[in-house]
């Protein structure tokens, strides 16, 4: 059952990013990786932008080529991606293994960010505390007797924290 939903929403999605632009969708999946981390922190890719073509279809050709990626800047920052277009074309254009890609334009604006987690500060008693201290003595590597504290620390005040939940 569930390779046939699967199946069924990869036709559904498909149609939608081809309606938008997007009759690929990886770019948008893998945008961190093509573009560049230190990119991709600013911006984001909206669409692809492809030409008006005949349809090749009939003829067994369904890549499309010379389209233009419109990615959305955030304000203050265009100037400085523009002198990065050549470089976003070439790793797209690597990316897809064709020359999808011949130009880009850019839209300043607010990026659609997800909203933040805020995280909540679980404490560990200090009985717990105090046992797990013990048990990370006989660390030497001060490095990774911190770690392994922080991670104890998550680890026990989580369990805690379901085990109080449980309770109630």
């Amino acid at each position: 059952m569930a390779s046939q939903l699967h199946r069924h929403f990869r036709a559904v999605a498909q149609k939608a990013f081809q309606r938008y632009g997007f009759a690929y969708a990886e770019i948008l999946a893998h945008w961190r990786e093509i573009a560049g981390a230190d990119l991709a922190a600013y911006s984001e890719p909206e669409r692809i932008r492809w030409p008006r073509q005949p349809d090749d279809r009939a003829r067994g050709n369904r890549r499309k080529n010379g389209g233009t990626l419109v990615i959305r800047v955030t304000d203050g920052r265009a100037v400085e991606l523009q002198h990065e277009t050549a470089r976003i074309v070439d790793r797209v254009n690597t990316y897809y293994g064709y020359e999808a890609i011949t130009g880009v334009k850019l839209v300043q604006g607010p990026l659609p960010r997800p909203p933040e987690v805020k995280k909540r500060r679980l404490e560990l008693d200090p009985e717990r505390e105090r046992a797990l201290n013990a048990e990370l003595e006989g660390i030497e590597d001060e490095a990774l007797r911190a770690a392994l504290l922080k991670l104890g620390r998550g680890a026990l005040a989580e369990e805690q924290a379901n085990k109080d939940k449980q309770k109630q």
